[in-house]
């Protein structure tokens, strides 16, 4: 299995039959010659030939745009999954899966379950090839100083909420990847809330974070917390677009390999 972090909250993941796609949007889209995955963006010569599935978990600007439904004109065969809502600007094809929180569907070649995010939109967790892979799009634990006590503690409980439906759809398995939050707009104290509840509540073999909004030092940060909390030794650093990990599992050894 392959995994590339192309931007922001926008990543790729190889199976061995499938390539999945997830929040692609802006200048992932719109690759200049000789960039492709290695490089953070999607390039339709490297899809062809390739069993693609492409989620969308919301219509915010930082998670999709229009243009991501122009991939299925390559000629490949590309799935879009996408939230029930979004039919209102995509008809869609009879092999798209339209989903709305809560519902699971079983695909044939692969089963995935929906999860309510706290913002809009979905999160998704995906049994495909042998592999479940979660991502939360922007199902997080958020926490604003400029909002109400009351609002932060409904984020809270809504949060603690979907983690829990999340590892009763895990059932007992490990999530080999966990792609959530850690948005370095949340102050310091309240930033990594999220990946915490997660990886208390579920079992994950690597957490990539996300929505970083190109702030690397997020990672870096990570860092300084796994040398006193186990489970963020989970995660996997990287320092840039592009290719971050093969054949997962590396888990606390971090940086990118490419053996």
């Amino acid at each position: 299995m392959k995994a590339w972090y192309l931007n922001h909250s926008a990543v790729a993941v190889q199976t061995e039959n499938h390539l999945l796609l997830f929040d692609l949007f802006g200048q992932t889209l719109r690759p200049q010659p000789g960039q492709g995955l290695a490089q953070g963006y999607i390039d339709p010569a490297e899809l062809r030939g390739q069993d693609v599935l492409i989620f969308i978990s919301h219509e915010h600007e930082d998670h999709f745009e229009p243009k991501v439904f122009e991939l299925a004109q390559q000629g490949q065969r590309v799935r879009y999954i996408l939230p029930a809502e979004l039919d209102a600007i995509y008809e869609g094809k009879s092999d798209d899966v339209f989903l709305e929180s809560g519902e699971t569907k079983d695909c044939g070649d692969f089963r995935v379950t929906a999860f309510e995010s706290t913002d809009i939109g979905l999160a998704y967790l995906i049994e495909i090839d042998g592999k479940l892979i979660y991502h939360a799009g922007d199902l997080n634990w958020w926490h604003w100083a400029d909002e109400t006590d009351a609002f932060n503690q409904d984020q809270e409980r809504r949060y603690q909420e979907q983690m829990k439906l999340l590892n009763q759809a895990a059932n007992g398995k490990e999530i080999d990847i966990a792609f959530a939050v850690a948005d370095p707009r949340m102050d310091q104290e309240h930033r990594f809330q999220g990946l915490r509840s997660l990886m208390e509540q579920v079992q994950v073999k690597n957490l990539i974070p996300i929505h970083l909004w190109g702030d690397f030092s997020v990672l870096g940060q990570i860092r300084g917390l796994a040398r006193n909390e186990k489970n963020f030794e989970k995660a996997v650093y990287f320092e840039r677009r592009g290719e971050i990990f093969l054949n997962a599992g590396f888990g606390k050894t971090g940086g990118n390999n490419h053996g």
